[in-house]
């Protein structure tokens, strides 16, 4: 199918579009998945509220021969995949569905940050940041709530759900770990995975414990990949990198790397390096980064939530510290 648009408007599976959308992140792009239907179209994710990235959908739809947007579906409410939501759905325009878990995470993330920051700030000095660089880093929120333009969910979902999606009939999956109520869309017909951010052909997807995050977010992360990988779907479309195949050999692939660092990490901790910043800048403490190195803290923090789950690391708490010793 020839390129429609400028980031690449592509049929990838029949009636359903991948559209390529910039972000100032990750590889550069994020792929949204437009599904006409008629004079209507639905809408998987749909980048951030930037002026460029809303003209490319609204191009998009036009070239698909849409007149109105019936459905938008939002995989989680990262800025790259929830920003315009409020441009796109809302009344009188598309219906939002989103996780149930996704939704309370939204208002204190994106309108009403200042206690979100305090708890941040504070999270951020119990695991072993310093004042000044938890000052720095409690605030970078601030930035990304300027390309979110907010919007209320007409649907909540669960999970388990079956959702019209254009001409198809997919399936919600549930698969919490990069976020709470992260979805995947599962085409069981025709064995099209749409993963999100969940299971990515290159990268593994920042799996991180803190204030918004679920209790222990990489053992529900390997069991989320592990039911999707039973499925033996034919094609993954994911929202980072290009469409790919053969997601067991993937997934295998993404266990042995945590498990891996799971490794790393009880030796890191043998050493002597017991709050979950020491961990994190032994791992992967490279350049000055410091937003980074927040995401090097919040990985660190979920592996070793998984080896305390596990009974392979101790973990101490005070009102003033988190401290993670040998089992």
């Amino acid at each position: 199918m020839p390129e429609l648009t400028e980031h690449g408007l592509t049929e990838v599976a029949e009636g359903v579009f991948e559209l390529r959308l910039p972000i100032p992140f990750e590889d550069g792009m994020v792929n949204v998945f437009l599904f006409p239907d008629g004079d209507e179209a639905d809408l998987l994710d749909c980048g951030m509220n930037s002026d460029e990235s809303v003209a490319v959908i609204r191009n998009a739809i036009d070239q698909l021969g849409a007149k109105r947007l019936r459905r938008l579906v939002v995989t989680h409410i990262h800025p790259d995949h929830y920003g315009a939501a409020g441009t796109f759905a809302g009344e009188g325009l598309a219906d939002l569905y989103i996780h149930r878990l996704e939704v309370p995470l939204v208002h204190p993330r994106y309108v009403e940050l200042e206690q979100l920051v305090k708890e941040v700030r504070t999270y951020l000095l119990v695991n072993g940041v310093s004042t000044d660089d938890a000052e720095v880093l409690s605030n970078s929120q601030r930035a990304l709530s300027q390309v979110v333009k907010t919007a209320e969910p007409s649907v909540q979902l669960d999970g388990a759900e079956s959702l019209q999606m254009g001409r198809r009939n997919l399936r919600v999956e549930w698969t919490p770990g990069h976020s709470p109520g992260h979805i995947c869309l599962y085409d069981r017909q025709d064995r099209v995975l749409f993963a999100g951010d969940h299971m990515l052909p290159e990268l593994s997807p920042n799996i991180g414990l803190h204030p918004q995050s679920t209790p222990d977010p990489l053992h529900e992360y390997l069991d989320g990949l592990r039911r999707l990988a039973a499925y033996q779907p034919e094609l993954i479309l994911p929202a980072h990198g290009r469409p790919f195949t053969g997601a067991p050999a993937r997934v295998n692939v993404l266990e042995a790397h945590h498990r891996r660092r799971l490794d790393q990490i009880v030796e890191i901790v043998g050493g002597g390096n017991e709050t979950g910043w020491e961990v994190a800048l032994a791992l992967w403490a490279r350049g000055d980064n410091l937003y980074e190195k927040r995401l090097a803290l919040q990985e660190a923090l979920a592996h070793l939530q998984a080896l305390a789950v596990d009974g392979r690391v101790t973990k101490s708490v005070t009102p003033s510290s988190v401290r993670w010793t040998p089992a």
